[in-house]
Protein backbone atom coordinates (compact mmCIF):
# COMPACT_ATOMS: atom_id res chain seq x y z
CA UNK A 1 0.00 0.00 0.00
CA UNK A 2 2.84 2.34 0.86
CA UNK A 3 4.42 1.65 -2.52
CA UNK A 4 1.11 2.32 -4.28
CA UNK A 5 0.70 5.64 -2.45
CA UNK A 6 4.25 6.60 -3.40
CA UNK A 7 3.54 5.85 -7.07
CA UNK A 8 0.34 7.95 -6.99
CA UNK A 9 2.20 10.82 -5.31
CA UNK A 10 4.93 10.73 -7.93
CA UNK A 11 2.34 10.79 -10.70
CA UNK A 12 0.71 13.87 -9.12
CA UNK A 13 4.07 15.60 -8.80
CA UNK A 14 4.87 14.75 -12.41
CA UNK A 15 1.49 16.16 -13.52
CA UNK A 16 2.01 19.40 -11.61
CA UNK A 17 5.55 19.82 -12.95
CA UNK A 18 4.38 19.05 -16.47
CA UNK A 19 1.52 21.58 -16.26
CA UNK A 20 3.82 24.20 -14.79
CA UNK A 21 6.32 23.66 -17.57
CA UNK A 22 3.61 23.83 -20.23
CA UNK A 23 2.23 27.04 -18.67
CA UNK A 24 5.73 28.53 -18.60
CA UNK A 25 6.22 27.63 -22.26
CA UNK A 26 2.84 29.17 -23.17
CA UNK A 27 3.63 32.42 -21.35
CA UNK A 28 7.14 32.57 -22.74
CA UNK A 29 6.07 31.76 -26.27
CA UNK A 30 3.28 34.38 -26.14
CA UNK A 31 5.92 37.11 -26.26
CA UNK A 32 7.24 38.08 -29.67
CA UNK A 33 10.48 39.95 -30.37
CA UNK A 34 10.24 42.17 -33.44
CA UNK A 35 13.56 43.28 -34.94
CA UNK A 36 13.51 46.49 -37.00
CA UNK A 37 15.07 46.28 -39.52
CA UNK A 38 14.80 42.50 -39.83
CA UNK A 39 17.92 40.52 -39.03
CA UNK A 40 20.05 39.74 -36.00
CA UNK A 41 22.72 40.98 -35.81
CA UNK A 42 21.21 44.06 -37.46
CA UNK A 43 21.53 44.65 -41.16
CA UNK A 44 21.78 47.79 -43.26
CA UNK A 45 23.67 49.53 -40.46
CA UNK A 46 25.31 52.88 -41.27
CA UNK A 47 27.63 55.33 -39.57
CA UNK A 48 26.07 58.70 -38.91
CA UNK A 49 27.25 61.90 -37.24
CA UNK A 50 28.56 61.52 -33.71
CA UNK A 51 25.67 63.40 -32.15
CA UNK A 52 23.11 61.18 -33.84
CA UNK A 53 25.14 57.96 -33.47
CA UNK A 54 24.92 58.15 -29.67
CA UNK A 55 21.13 58.11 -29.69
CA UNK A 56 19.07 57.03 -27.88
CA UNK A 57 21.28 56.24 -24.84
CA UNK A 58 24.15 58.72 -25.14
CA UNK A 59 25.23 60.84 -22.16
CA UNK A 60 27.87 63.09 -23.76
CA UNK A 61 25.53 66.03 -23.09
CA UNK A 62 24.01 66.38 -19.63
CA UNK A 63 20.56 65.95 -21.16
CA UNK A 64 19.88 64.04 -24.37
CA UNK A 65 16.45 63.25 -25.83
CA UNK A 66 15.37 60.99 -28.69
CA UNK A 67 11.91 60.33 -30.16
CA UNK A 68 11.33 57.41 -32.56
CA UNK A 69 8.16 56.52 -34.49
CA UNK A 70 7.18 53.03 -35.68
CA UNK A 71 4.13 52.51 -37.85
CA UNK A 72 1.71 49.72 -37.02
CA UNK A 73 2.61 47.97 -40.27
CA UNK A 74 6.21 47.76 -39.04
CA UNK A 75 5.18 46.21 -35.72
CA UNK A 76 2.82 43.85 -37.50
CA UNK A 77 0.61 43.09 -34.50
CA UNK A 78 -1.36 44.46 -31.59
CA UNK A 79 -0.20 43.70 -28.08
CA UNK A 80 1.34 44.73 -24.80
CA UNK A 81 4.84 46.11 -25.26
CA UNK A 82 7.16 45.11 -22.40
CA UNK A 83 10.69 45.98 -23.59
CA UNK A 84 12.84 47.66 -26.20
CA UNK A 85 16.50 47.03 -27.10
CA UNK A 86 19.10 48.91 -29.16
CA UNK A 87 22.26 47.43 -30.69
CA UNK A 88 25.62 48.63 -29.34
CA UNK A 89 28.30 48.73 -32.05
CA UNK A 90 31.05 50.69 -30.27
CA UNK A 91 32.12 51.54 -26.70
CA UNK A 92 34.84 53.81 -25.31
CA UNK A 93 34.51 54.28 -21.54
CA UNK A 94 30.71 54.66 -21.59
CA UNK A 95 28.87 56.46 -18.81
CA UNK A 96 25.89 55.34 -16.74
CA UNK A 97 22.50 56.29 -18.18
CA UNK A 98 19.81 57.65 -15.83
CA UNK A 99 16.86 57.03 -18.13
CA UNK A 100 13.15 57.66 -18.60
CA UNK A 101 11.22 56.11 -21.50
CA UNK A 102 7.76 57.30 -22.56
CA UNK A 103 5.48 55.54 -25.06
CA UNK A 104 2.29 56.66 -26.77
CA UNK A 105 0.11 55.96 -29.78
CA UNK A 106 0.12 58.95 -32.08
CA UNK A 107 -1.80 60.21 -35.09
CA UNK A 108 1.49 61.33 -36.64
CA UNK A 109 3.07 58.66 -38.82
CA UNK A 110 6.20 60.78 -39.26
CA UNK A 111 7.90 63.91 -37.98
CA UNK A 112 6.66 66.24 -40.70
CA UNK A 113 7.83 69.16 -38.55
CA UNK A 114 10.20 69.40 -35.59
CA UNK A 115 8.72 70.03 -32.14
CA UNK A 116 9.70 70.22 -28.48
CA UNK A 117 10.19 67.30 -26.11
CA UNK A 118 7.21 68.52 -24.08
CA UNK A 119 4.94 68.35 -27.13
CA UNK A 120 6.12 64.84 -27.98
CA UNK A 121 5.53 63.63 -24.41
CA UNK A 122 1.96 64.96 -24.28
CA UNK A 123 -0.28 61.96 -23.64
CA UNK A 124 2.64 59.53 -23.34
CA UNK A 125 2.95 56.88 -20.62
CA UNK A 126 6.10 56.62 -18.51
CA UNK A 127 7.02 52.95 -18.99
CA UNK A 128 10.57 52.93 -17.64
CA UNK A 129 12.47 54.94 -15.04
CA UNK A 130 15.85 53.73 -13.83
CA UNK A 131 19.56 53.63 -14.60
CA UNK A 132 21.37 51.56 -17.23
CA UNK A 133 24.86 50.89 -15.84
CA UNK A 134 27.96 51.41 -17.97
CA UNK A 135 28.76 47.67 -17.85
CA UNK A 136 25.56 46.97 -19.80
CA UNK A 137 27.13 48.38 -22.95
CA UNK A 138 29.11 45.69 -24.79
CA UNK A 139 30.20 45.96 -28.41
CA UNK A 140 28.13 43.72 -30.67
CA UNK A 141 25.37 43.15 -28.08
CA UNK A 142 21.78 44.24 -27.70
CA UNK A 143 21.06 46.52 -24.71
CA UNK A 144 17.62 45.38 -23.55
CA UNK A 145 15.43 47.59 -21.35
CA UNK A 146 12.51 45.86 -19.62
CA UNK A 147 9.68 48.27 -18.88
CA UNK A 148 8.35 48.95 -15.38
CA UNK A 149 4.88 49.42 -16.89
CA UNK A 150 3.41 47.56 -19.87
CA UNK A 151 2.13 49.62 -22.78
CA UNK A 152 -0.94 48.43 -24.68
CA UNK A 153 -0.88 48.91 -28.44
CA UNK A 154 -4.48 48.19 -29.42
CA UNK A 155 -5.13 50.43 -32.45
CA UNK A 156 -3.58 50.78 -35.89
CA UNK A 157 -1.93 54.09 -34.96
CA UNK A 158 1.85 54.52 -35.02
CA UNK A 159 3.73 54.02 -31.74
CA UNK A 160 6.22 56.62 -30.53
CA UNK A 161 9.06 55.97 -28.04
CA UNK A 162 10.67 58.97 -26.29
CA UNK A 163 14.01 58.42 -24.49
CA UNK A 164 15.27 60.86 -21.83
CA UNK A 165 18.86 60.48 -20.61
CA UNK A 166 19.69 62.63 -17.58
CA UNK A 167 23.39 62.46 -16.76
CA UNK A 168 23.03 66.12 -15.62
CA UNK A 169 25.69 68.81 -15.74
CA UNK A 170 27.75 68.52 -18.92
CA UNK A 171 27.45 64.74 -19.25
CA UNK A 172 29.47 61.78 -18.00
CA UNK A 173 31.29 60.39 -21.08
CA UNK A 174 33.37 61.42 -24.07
CA UNK A 175 31.99 62.20 -27.49
CA UNK A 176 32.43 58.52 -28.51
CA UNK A 177 31.48 56.94 -25.18
CA UNK A 178 29.00 54.58 -26.82
CA UNK A 179 27.56 54.31 -30.30
CA UNK A 180 24.50 52.41 -31.54
CA UNK A 181 23.60 50.96 -34.92
CA UNK A 182 21.37 53.12 -37.10
CA UNK A 183 19.88 52.56 -40.53
CA UNK A 184 18.19 54.71 -43.17
CA UNK A 185 14.55 53.68 -43.36
CA UNK A 186 14.25 54.57 -47.03
CA UNK A 187 10.63 55.47 -46.32
CA UNK A 188 10.89 59.05 -47.56
CA UNK A 189 9.99 60.67 -44.23
CA UNK A 190 11.56 61.49 -40.87
CA UNK A 191 11.28 58.68 -38.31
CA UNK A 192 13.43 60.11 -35.50
CA UNK A 193 14.00 63.42 -33.75
CA UNK A 194 16.58 64.36 -31.14
CA UNK A 195 17.55 67.14 -28.73
CA UNK A 196 20.71 67.95 -26.65
CA UNK A 197 21.56 70.39 -23.88
CA UNK A 198 24.02 70.81 -21.03
CA UNK A 199 23.03 71.87 -17.49
CA UNK A 200 19.29 72.17 -18.23
CA UNK A 201 16.83 69.91 -20.06
CA UNK A 202 16.31 71.04 -23.68
CA UNK A 203 13.16 73.01 -24.44
CA UNK A 204 13.89 74.14 -28.00
CA UNK A 205 12.78 72.47 -31.22
CA UNK A 206 14.53 69.23 -32.16
CA UNK A 207 16.41 67.97 -35.20
CA UNK A 208 14.59 65.50 -37.45
CA UNK A 209 16.39 62.51 -38.98
CA UNK A 210 15.82 59.80 -41.57
CA UNK A 211 18.15 57.52 -39.57
CA UNK A 212 16.57 55.38 -36.89
CA UNK A 213 18.31 53.20 -34.27
CA UNK A 214 18.15 49.47 -34.91
CA UNK A 215 15.71 48.11 -32.35
CA UNK A 216 14.10 45.00 -30.94
CA UNK A 217 10.61 45.44 -29.48
CA UNK A 218 9.14 42.79 -27.19
CA UNK A 219 5.37 42.49 -27.46
CA UNK A 220 2.76 39.98 -26.26
CA UNK A 221 -0.47 39.48 -28.26
CA UNK A 222 -3.72 40.65 -26.69
CA UNK A 223 -7.14 39.01 -27.21
CA UNK A 224 -10.19 40.27 -29.08
CA UNK A 225 -12.64 41.89 -26.65
CA UNK A 226 -15.85 40.15 -25.58
CA UNK A 227 -18.68 41.19 -23.29
CA UNK A 228 -18.93 44.46 -21.36
CA UNK A 229 -15.51 46.14 -21.27
CA UNK A 230 -13.91 47.93 -18.35
CA UNK A 231 -13.85 51.61 -19.37
CA UNK A 232 -11.15 52.56 -16.87
CA UNK A 233 -10.20 55.84 -15.23
CA UNK A 234 -9.43 59.15 -16.99
CA UNK A 235 -6.05 60.72 -16.27
CA UNK A 236 -5.02 64.20 -17.41
CA UNK A 237 -1.64 65.78 -18.07
CA UNK A 238 -2.97 68.69 -15.98
CA UNK A 239 -6.19 69.32 -14.06
CA UNK A 240 -6.06 73.13 -13.98
CA UNK A 241 -4.95 75.13 -17.01
CA UNK A 242 -4.81 78.60 -18.46
CA UNK A 243 -6.65 79.69 -21.59
CA UNK A 244 -5.36 78.12 -24.84
CA UNK A 245 -3.05 75.67 -23.07
CA UNK A 246 -3.11 72.13 -24.43
CA UNK A 247 -3.59 69.00 -22.37
CA UNK A 248 -3.99 65.26 -22.94
CA UNK A 249 -6.58 62.93 -21.46
CA UNK A 250 -5.87 59.20 -21.34
CA UNK A 251 -7.54 56.03 -20.08
CA UNK A 252 -5.88 53.82 -17.48
CA UNK A 253 -7.04 50.47 -16.17
CA UNK A 254 -9.30 49.90 -19.19
CA UNK A 255 -9.71 46.53 -20.89
CA UNK A 256 -6.65 45.65 -22.97
CA UNK A 257 -8.05 44.04 -26.11
CA UNK A 258 -8.59 44.64 -29.79
CA UNK A 259 -12.00 45.34 -31.31
CA UNK A 260 -12.82 48.10 -28.80
CA UNK A 261 -14.28 51.46 -29.86
CA UNK A 262 -13.52 54.66 -27.90
CA UNK A 263 -15.81 57.71 -28.04
CA UNK A 264 -14.78 60.73 -25.98
CA UNK A 265 -17.48 63.05 -24.66
CA UNK A 266 -17.58 66.41 -22.87
CA UNK A 267 -20.06 68.39 -20.79
CA UNK A 268 -20.41 72.00 -19.67
CA UNK A 269 -22.24 71.04 -16.46
CA UNK A 270 -20.94 67.56 -15.61
CA UNK A 271 -24.23 65.81 -16.35
CA UNK A 272 -25.21 66.23 -20.02
CA UNK A 273 -22.49 64.87 -22.33
CA UNK A 274 -22.02 65.24 -26.09
CA UNK A 275 -19.68 63.36 -28.42
CA UNK A 276 -16.38 64.97 -29.44
CA UNK A 277 -15.36 64.52 -33.09
CA UNK A 278 -12.01 62.70 -32.81
CA UNK A 279 -10.15 59.61 -33.83
CA UNK A 280 -10.85 56.33 -32.09
CA UNK A 281 -8.21 56.36 -29.36
CA UNK A 282 -7.50 55.88 -25.65
CA UNK A 283 -6.04 59.42 -25.59
CA UNK A 284 -7.50 62.83 -26.40
CA UNK A 285 -5.64 66.09 -27.08
CA UNK A 286 -7.60 69.23 -26.15
CA UNK A 287 -7.08 73.00 -25.96
CA UNK A 288 -8.36 74.83 -22.88
CA UNK A 289 -11.27 77.22 -23.49
CA UNK A 290 -13.45 76.83 -20.39
CA UNK A 291 -14.05 74.54 -17.41
CA UNK A 292 -15.29 71.24 -18.89
CA UNK A 293 -16.09 67.68 -17.75
CA UNK A 294 -14.95 64.67 -19.81
CA UNK A 295 -15.70 60.96 -20.00
CA UNK A 296 -15.06 58.16 -22.50
CA UNK A 297 -17.62 55.66 -23.81
CA UNK A 298 -15.89 52.30 -24.36
CA UNK A 299 -17.78 49.81 -26.56
CA UNK A 300 -17.19 46.13 -27.31
CA UNK A 301 -19.60 44.01 -29.39
CA UNK A 302 -22.40 46.52 -28.91
CA UNK A 303 -21.97 46.79 -25.12
CA UNK A 304 -20.88 50.18 -23.77
CA UNK A 305 -19.30 51.14 -20.47
CA UNK A 306 -18.38 54.65 -19.32
CA UNK A 307 -15.15 55.77 -17.72
CA UNK A 308 -14.91 57.94 -14.65
CA UNK A 309 -15.74 61.62 -15.18
CA UNK A 310 -12.85 64.12 -15.15
CA UNK A 311 -13.23 67.85 -14.59
CA UNK A 312 -10.63 70.15 -16.16
CA UNK A 313 -10.71 73.62 -14.58
CA UNK A 314 -9.94 76.93 -16.28
CA UNK A 315 -7.47 78.69 -14.02
CA UNK A 316 -8.02 82.26 -12.84
CA UNK A 317 -6.39 84.36 -15.58
CA UNK A 318 -4.56 86.40 -12.93
CA UNK A 319 -2.48 83.30 -12.16
CA UNK A 320 -1.53 82.67 -15.78
CA UNK A 321 1.02 85.39 -16.50
CA UNK A 322 4.60 84.29 -17.12
CA UNK A 323 6.92 85.34 -14.28
CA UNK A 324 10.20 83.48 -14.95
CA UNK A 325 11.65 86.54 -16.64
CA UNK A 326 15.33 86.75 -15.70
CA UNK A 327 16.94 90.18 -15.77
CA UNK A 328 19.85 92.02 -14.20
CA UNK A 329 18.76 95.51 -13.23
CA UNK A 330 21.74 96.14 -10.93
CA UNK A 331 23.69 97.05 -14.08
CA UNK A 332 21.94 100.45 -14.49
CA UNK A 333 18.95 99.05 -16.38
CA UNK A 334 16.29 99.31 -13.65
CA UNK A 335 12.81 100.80 -13.98
CA UNK A 336 12.97 103.80 -11.65
CA UNK A 337 9.41 105.11 -11.81
CA UNK A 338 6.05 104.30 -13.38
CA UNK A 339 3.04 106.60 -13.41
CA UNK A 340 -0.16 107.12 -15.40
CA UNK A 341 -1.04 110.79 -15.54
CA UNK A 342 -4.35 111.87 -13.95
CA UNK A 343 -4.70 108.56 -12.06
CA UNK A 344 -3.55 107.29 -8.67
CA UNK A 345 -0.68 105.24 -10.17
CA UNK A 346 2.53 107.12 -9.34
CA UNK A 347 5.28 104.74 -8.21
CA UNK A 348 8.70 106.40 -8.12
CA UNK A 349 12.32 105.96 -7.06
CA UNK A 350 11.92 102.20 -6.83
CA UNK A 351 15.41 101.26 -8.00
CA UNK A 352 16.31 97.63 -8.64
CA UNK A 353 13.83 95.03 -7.36
CA UNK A 354 14.86 91.79 -5.70
CA UNK A 355 15.33 89.10 -8.38
CA UNK A 356 14.72 91.84 -10.98
CA UNK A 357 10.92 91.46 -10.66
CA UNK A 358 8.16 93.08 -8.60
CA UNK A 359 4.37 92.67 -8.50
CA UNK A 360 2.78 95.66 -6.81
CA UNK A 361 -0.51 95.57 -4.80
CA UNK A 362 -3.89 96.96 -5.87
CA UNK A 363 -3.78 99.85 -3.42
CA UNK A 364 -2.48 103.37 -2.98
CA UNK A 365 -0.11 104.71 -5.62
CA UNK A 366 0.48 101.35 -7.34
CA UNK A 367 -2.88 100.96 -9.06
CA UNK A 368 -5.19 102.97 -11.29
CA UNK A 369 -8.69 103.06 -12.74
CA UNK A 370 -8.74 103.30 -16.54
CA UNK A 371 -11.92 104.02 -18.50
CA UNK A 372 -12.88 102.37 -21.76
CA UNK A 373 -12.29 104.65 -24.73
CA UNK A 374 -10.16 107.14 -22.77
CA UNK A 375 -6.64 108.32 -23.62
CA UNK A 376 -3.82 108.23 -21.06
CA UNK A 377 -0.13 108.99 -20.77
CA UNK A 378 2.30 106.55 -19.18
CA UNK A 379 5.33 108.25 -17.59
CA UNK A 380 8.44 106.09 -17.12
CA UNK A 381 12.01 106.72 -16.01
CA UNK A 382 14.98 104.33 -16.10
CA UNK A 383 18.34 104.57 -14.34
CA UNK A 384 20.35 103.60 -17.41
CA UNK A 385 20.34 103.10 -21.15
CA UNK A 386 17.50 100.66 -21.90
CA UNK A 387 14.95 99.43 -24.41
CA UNK A 388 11.53 99.42 -22.75
CA UNK A 389 7.97 98.26 -23.45
CA UNK A 390 4.65 97.91 -21.65
CA UNK A 391 1.60 95.66 -22.02
CA UNK A 392 -1.97 95.85 -20.67
CA UNK A 393 -4.11 92.71 -20.77
CA UNK A 394 -7.24 94.42 -22.08
CA UNK A 395 -9.17 91.19 -22.78
CA UNK A 396 -8.25 89.71 -19.35
CA UNK A 397 -7.27 86.28 -20.69
CA UNK A 398 -3.95 85.87 -18.89
CA UNK A 399 -1.92 86.36 -22.09
CA UNK A 400 -0.11 89.60 -22.94
CA UNK A 401 -0.63 89.67 -26.69
CA UNK A 402 0.84 91.63 -29.58
CA UNK A 403 -2.19 93.94 -29.80
CA UNK A 404 -1.75 94.79 -26.10
CA UNK A 405 1.90 95.91 -26.45
CA UNK A 406 3.34 99.42 -26.73
CA UNK A 407 7.00 100.37 -27.24
CA UNK A 408 8.26 102.97 -24.78
CA UNK A 409 11.74 103.38 -26.24
CA UNK A 410 14.59 101.47 -27.84
CA UNK A 411 17.24 103.64 -26.18
CA UNK A 412 17.15 105.83 -23.08
CA UNK A 413 20.41 107.65 -22.34
CA UNK A 414 20.01 108.62 -18.70
CA UNK A 415 21.68 111.64 -17.13
CA UNK A 416 21.21 110.19 -13.64
CA UNK A 417 21.03 113.62 -12.00
CA UNK A 418 19.75 113.81 -8.43
CA UNK A 419 18.59 116.50 -6.07
CA UNK A 420 19.18 116.20 -2.33
CA UNK A 421 18.02 118.06 0.74
CA UNK A 422 20.10 117.54 3.85
CA UNK A 423 21.89 114.68 2.16
CA UNK A 424 18.61 112.84 1.43
CA UNK A 425 17.72 111.91 -2.16
CA UNK A 426 14.43 113.55 -3.04
CA UNK A 427 14.17 113.26 -6.79
CA UNK A 428 15.87 111.69 -9.76
CA UNK A 429 15.73 113.37 -13.11
CA UNK A 430 16.50 110.41 -15.35
CA UNK A 431 15.23 110.67 -18.91
CA UNK A 432 11.45 110.87 -18.75
CA UNK A 433 9.42 109.09 -21.41
CA UNK A 434 5.79 110.01 -22.02
CA UNK A 435 3.93 107.27 -23.91
CA UNK A 436 0.30 107.78 -24.87
CA UNK A 437 -2.21 104.96 -25.17
CA UNK A 438 -5.97 104.49 -25.54
CA UNK A 439 -8.01 101.90 -23.65
CA UNK A 440 -10.04 99.96 -26.27
CA UNK A 441 -13.79 100.43 -26.10
CA UNK A 442 -14.21 96.65 -25.90
CA UNK A 443 -11.73 96.14 -23.04
CA UNK A 444 -13.07 93.75 -20.40
CA UNK A 445 -14.30 95.32 -17.16
CA UNK A 446 -12.31 94.50 -14.00
CA UNK A 447 -8.76 94.23 -12.69
CA UNK A 448 -6.08 93.26 -15.17
CA UNK A 449 -2.30 93.37 -15.53
CA UNK A 450 -0.06 96.24 -16.62
CA UNK A 451 3.52 95.02 -17.27
CA UNK A 452 6.55 97.26 -17.81
CA UNK A 453 9.86 95.70 -18.92
CA UNK A 454 13.32 97.19 -19.37
CA UNK A 455 16.41 95.69 -20.99
CA UNK A 456 19.84 96.97 -21.93
CA UNK A 457 19.53 98.92 -25.20
CA UNK A 458 20.64 97.11 -28.32
CA UNK A 459 18.62 94.04 -27.31
CA UNK A 460 15.07 93.31 -28.52
CA UNK A 461 12.30 94.30 -26.11
CA UNK A 462 9.21 94.12 -28.26
CA UNK A 463 5.83 92.44 -28.66
CA UNK A 464 7.42 88.98 -28.95
CA UNK A 465 9.57 89.16 -25.80
CA UNK A 466 6.96 89.52 -23.07
CA UNK A 467 7.85 86.13 -21.55
CA UNK A 468 11.47 85.92 -22.68
CA UNK A 469 14.05 85.61 -19.88
CA UNK A 470 16.34 88.65 -20.18
CA UNK A 471 19.94 88.84 -19.01
CA UNK A 472 19.54 92.50 -18.06
CA UNK A 473 16.82 94.91 -16.99
CA UNK A 474 13.78 94.60 -14.76
CA UNK A 475 10.09 93.72 -14.91
CA UNK A 476 7.40 95.52 -12.88
CA UNK A 477 3.78 94.32 -12.82
CA UNK A 478 0.79 96.38 -11.69
CA UNK A 479 -2.92 95.65 -11.43
CA UNK A 480 -5.14 98.30 -12.99
CA UNK A 481 -8.93 98.39 -13.07
CA UNK A 482 -10.71 98.76 -16.42
CA UNK A 483 -13.97 100.67 -15.94
CA UNK A 484 -16.90 101.66 -18.13
CA UNK A 485 -16.56 104.81 -20.27
CA UNK A 486 -16.13 107.99 -18.27
CA UNK A 487 -19.38 109.01 -16.57
CA UNK A 488 -21.10 105.67 -17.20
CA UNK A 489 -21.59 102.97 -14.60
CA UNK A 490 -23.70 100.00 -15.67
CA UNK A 491 -25.68 98.54 -12.76
CA UNK A 492 -27.19 95.09 -13.09
CA UNK A 493 -29.67 93.18 -10.85
CA UNK A 494 -30.47 96.21 -8.68
CA UNK A 495 -33.76 97.69 -7.50
CA UNK A 496 -33.59 99.96 -10.53
CA UNK A 497 -33.37 97.11 -13.04
CA UNK A 498 -34.60 98.14 -16.49
CA UNK A 499 -35.10 96.35 -19.79
CA UNK A 500 -34.86 97.75 -23.30
CA UNK A 501 -36.68 96.38 -26.33
CA UNK A 502 -36.16 95.79 -29.12
CA UNK A 503 -32.42 95.31 -28.68
CA UNK A 504 -30.85 95.73 -31.21
CA UNK A 505 -33.12 98.55 -32.32
CA UNK A 506 -33.42 100.78 -35.39
CA UNK A 507 -35.52 103.95 -34.88
CA UNK A 508 -36.93 103.77 -31.36
CA UNK A 509 -36.62 101.85 -28.10
CA UNK A 510 -39.12 101.11 -25.35
CA UNK A 511 -38.10 101.02 -21.70
CA UNK A 512 -39.71 98.84 -19.02
CA UNK A 513 -39.02 99.44 -15.31
CA UNK A 514 -40.75 99.84 -11.94
CA UNK A 515 -41.45 103.55 -12.43
CA UNK A 516 -43.70 105.50 -10.02
CA UNK A 517 -46.72 107.24 -11.53
CA UNK A 518 -46.08 110.96 -12.23
CA UNK A 519 -42.42 110.76 -11.16
CA UNK A 520 -39.81 112.71 -13.09
CA UNK A 521 -37.41 110.62 -15.14
CA UNK A 522 -34.18 111.77 -16.76
CA UNK A 523 -33.04 109.74 -19.76
CA UNK A 524 -29.44 110.10 -20.95
CA UNK A 525 -27.92 108.26 -23.91
CA UNK A 526 -24.14 107.93 -24.12
CA UNK A 527 -22.02 106.71 -27.00
CA UNK A 528 -19.44 103.97 -26.36
CA UNK A 529 -16.70 106.62 -25.94
CA UNK A 530 -18.65 108.26 -23.08
CA UNK A 531 -20.02 111.25 -25.02
CA UNK A 532 -23.55 112.34 -24.12
CA UNK A 533 -25.58 112.24 -27.38
CA UNK A 534 -29.16 112.66 -26.12
CA UNK A 535 -30.93 113.71 -22.90
CA UNK A 536 -34.56 114.31 -21.96
CA UNK A 537 -36.78 115.02 -18.90
CA UNK A 538 -39.96 112.93 -18.88
CA UNK A 539 -42.90 112.70 -16.45
CA UNK A 540 -44.06 109.12 -16.26
CA UNK A 541 -47.84 108.87 -16.85
CA UNK A 542 -48.26 105.12 -16.80
CA UNK A 543 -47.90 104.68 -20.52
CA UNK A 544 -44.94 102.94 -22.16
CA UNK A 545 -41.68 104.92 -22.14
CA UNK A 546 -40.53 105.26 -25.76
CA UNK A 547 -37.42 107.08 -26.97
CA UNK A 548 -36.67 108.24 -30.51
CA UNK A 549 -33.18 107.10 -31.67
CA UNK A 550 -33.66 107.60 -35.40
CA UNK A 551 -31.01 110.36 -35.52
CA UNK A 552 -28.31 108.18 -33.97
CA UNK A 553 -25.83 106.16 -35.99
CA UNK A 554 -25.47 102.39 -35.71
CA UNK A 555 -23.33 101.28 -32.79
CA UNK A 556 -23.23 100.48 -29.07
CA UNK A 557 -24.85 102.93 -26.61
CA UNK A 558 -25.71 103.20 -22.92
CA UNK A 559 -29.10 104.39 -21.65
CA UNK A 560 -28.91 106.01 -18.21
CA UNK A 561 -32.20 106.27 -16.30
CA UNK A 562 -32.28 108.64 -13.29
CA UNK A 563 -35.21 108.97 -10.88
CA UNK A 564 -35.53 110.30 -7.34
CA UNK A 565 -34.92 106.80 -5.97
CA UNK A 566 -32.17 105.38 -8.16
CA UNK A 567 -29.91 105.67 -11.17
CA UNK A 568 -29.22 102.69 -13.42
CA UNK A 569 -27.70 102.12 -16.83
CA UNK A 570 -28.32 99.55 -19.57
CA UNK A 571 -26.43 98.86 -22.78
CA UNK A 572 -28.26 98.67 -26.10
CA UNK A 573 -27.33 98.40 -29.77
CA UNK A 574 -28.54 100.38 -32.77
CA UNK A 575 -28.47 98.40 -36.00
CA UNK A 576 -29.29 100.08 -39.31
Amino acid sequence: MAVLNLIIMCQKIKFVLTCTFVLFIQIFSAQVTITIPAGNPPTNTVSVTNVEHRKPLGTYFGYERTAIIYRHSELGMYGQISAIAVYCDSVNHPGNVPLNIYVKETTDSAFTAVSTVANEELGATLVYSGTITSTSFVKGQWVNINFNTLFTHATSKPVEFIFETNATGTGDEGVAGKFFSHYPTGLGYYTAQYWNADNVAPTSYGIASVYRPNAQITIAPIPVCSGLPNAGVIMSSSDTLCLNETFVLSLQGNTAATGIHYQWQKSADGSTFANIPQTDSTTLLQTMNDTVWYRCAVTCSGQTAYSTVKQIILRDFMKCYCTNLGGGCSSNTAIDSVAIENTTLANGLTGCSANNYKLYPTSGNTTAILNRGSSYTLDTRFNGDVAASFWIDYNRNGVLEIAEWTQICTQSPSINDTATIGGVLTTRVDSLFKTSFVVPTNAQIGYTLLRVRSRASGNPNDSSTVCLAFGSGETEDYYVYINYPLGIQQVENSGGQISIYPNPATNQISVAANFVHNENITTSIYAINGNLVSQAEIKYTGESLTLDISDLDAGVYFLKISTKEYTTTKKFIISK
